[in-house]
């Protein structure tokens, strides 16, 4: 991580920091000597460029140190510290030496009766849990987190390294991920796939399904990751209604086999990728949902152009307000892609929440585009997208 542009980044958070609400300022926060308002774009810049860091990146979880950024600058405001002082509070923490972790894992779906290492994780059978436990903690920290396990759950180990708690928690299941899908790699096929996976196969938000022990910081709990409350259909307003009612008709069209047009399959293709990205926890995975969400809806494939840049500028142009709005979702993209293009071809890449994010915000905001427009862009199976090509080409020379 560059030092010196985080703490630039931090300079223009600190600078953003009003006693009052205004346009820029959307995070408030209070506590013993502070009341403040603080704009949560420029925290998230700060706090993206160290999750972005490949070495120490993993050592944190992106909300927990955007929480701890605010607090530190809190306290920091409380002793009356200047914006210099305060940063280097939260560089004291970004350089803190990690503490590490053993990390317990729930699991479903293998049968063990003894244990399965793989790598640097252990598959566990639920019948070693008190041995295990009993191996590894304190005998306080063992009469605390004996019942966090089921007697009837299969778990796996794995030690990490964390600067926060919760941040060693996203590693260890990543880690522990990545040896389960070696198993369904092996053991699974297109007709007989095996329900293989983290966590209860019963989610309630009662359940403790992530645990993280140290004996300095104690235990740390993973927060369930649903809402804990039905959604309501009220929340939908008329335009998500309307938004609702038009896909439900084209999948009806295309359950019945009627005809369907391209702008009509794009919508809904579009619409399933973007909620199976978000059902995922793992960002590789969901980039690749959300840039095919994205590719659904734009791509055009007889065109000569390279299809990264295709895809990249046709957004750009799309949702972007004018020149600069329209270079910066172009460039931003362009990375994102440069990002797949590695892992597709067999190099690393750092895939963080923030990239996920922005996908999401980008694919979702194309389908509602499109479902504004949808009138202008009909097209046929004869000639599709050729309505938005011409368009296209009228924004890119025309301006418009």
């Amino acid at each position: 991580m560059n030092e010196d542009k985080f703490k630039q980044a931090l300079d223009k958070f600190l600078d953003s920091i009003a006693d009052k609400k205004n346009e820029k300022t959307t995070g408030m926060i209070s506590g013993e000597g502070f009341y403040f308002w603080y704009s949560v774009n420029y925290l998230t810049n700060a706090a993206e460029m160290v999750i972005e860091d490949p070495k120490i990146g993993k050592l944190f979880s992106w909300k927990k140190l955007q929480e701890e950024i605010v607090n530190l600058t809190g306290k920091g405001k409380a002793k009356k510290e200047s914006n210099t002082q305060i940063i280097e509070d939260i560089l004291g923490l970004i350089n803190k030496k990690p503490e590490e972790f053993f990390c317990i894992i729930p699991f479903h779906g293998i049968e063990l009766e003894a244990p399965y290492t793989i790598g640097n994780v252990t598959l566990y059978p639920a019948s070693q849990k008190k041995s295990v436990l009993k191996a590894q903690v304190s005998a306080n920290l063992y009469d605390k987190l004996i019942d966090t396990v089921t007697d009837n759950q299969n778990f796996a180990t794995v030690n990490i390294k964390a600067v926060i708690p919760s941040g060693a928690i996203e590693v260890a299941i990543s880690e522990v991920k990545s040896a389960l899908n070696i198993l369904i790699f092996l053991m699974s096929g297109p007709n007989m796939l095996y329900q293989i996976g983290v966590g209860k196969q019963n989610k309630t938000m009662f359940d403790k399904e992530f645990i993280a022990v140290a004996q300095n910081s104690g235990i740390t709990q993973h927060p369930f990751q649903y809402v804990p409350r039905p959604a309501e259909l009220s929340d939908l307003r008329p335009f998500g209604e309307a938004y609702v009612k038009r896909i439900g008709d084209i999948q009806r069209k295309i359950y019945s086999s009627q005809s369907t047009i391209p702008l009509e399959k794009g919508l809904v293709n579009a619409t399933n990728l973007i909620a199976n990205g978000l059902d995922s926890e793992e960002p590789t995975i969901q980039i690749i949902q959300l840039m095919s969400a994205i590719e659904a809806l734009v791509e055009q494939k007889t065109f000569v152009q390279g299809i990264t840049d295709q895809v990249c500028e046709r957004t750009a142009l799309l949702l972007g307000k004018d020149s600069k709005s329209r270079r910066k979702i172009f460039d931003r993209l362009t990375t994102l892609y440069g990002k797949r293009s590695n892992l597709s071809h067999g190099n690393t890449a750092v895939i963080t929440h923030y990239d996920v994010v922005y996908l999401w915000i980008i694919a979702q905001n194309l389908c509602f585009y499109f479902h504004i427009h949808f009138d202008d862009f009909i097209d046929s199976n004869k000639h599709e997208k050729a309505k938005l090509k011409d368009y296209l080409l009228k924004l890119r020379f025309e301006g418009k």
